[in-house]
């Protein structure tokens, strides 16, 4: 009968031994999950700035352009601008001597916007430059 006893608890400890083990898995493989998840989307936050702040640049360039074509002719109506790193529309409403120029990217996830208000008389000034 000892001897039974014997092997019977050594088999409730073994029993024990494998639910411990599987628990402390469970759980070192739920931390690692969320740590990982929690990289990818530190990654994929990084990336979007960056993507956003490379078509601010893309678009801010696109304003300078209109601004150049703005400046050698009063008449430039707006349209859209093709550079190597991709295409935006410029849009102008006249005012008399206050035009307000708008560039946008198109064909793009992270859209920005530039938007400047430019006085026309015998110089031209730029009375506002802001991000919409």
């Amino acid at each position: 009968m000892q001897n039974y006893e014997v092997i019977s608890m050594k088999k409730q400890q073994g029993y024990v031994a494998l639910i411990m083990v599987l628990t402390i898995s469970a759980v070192a493989l739920a931390t690692a999950t969320s740590a990982v998840l929690l990289s990818i989307g530190e990654a994929q936050s990084g990336l979007a700035l960056f993507n956003g702040e490379n078509n601010l640049n893309f678009d801010e360039g696109c304003m300078e352009d209109a601004l150049l074509k703005f400046r050698a002719s009063s008449s430039y109506a707006g349209g859209t601008i093709t550079r190597p790193e991709g295409t935006c529309t410029i849009t102008i409403s006249k005012n008399v001597t206050v035009w307000t120029i708008t560039a946008t990217t198109t064909a793009t996830a992270y859209k920005r916007t530039i938007q400047a208000v430019v006085t026309r008389s015998s110089t031209i000034t730029v009375t506002s430059w802001q991000e919409i």
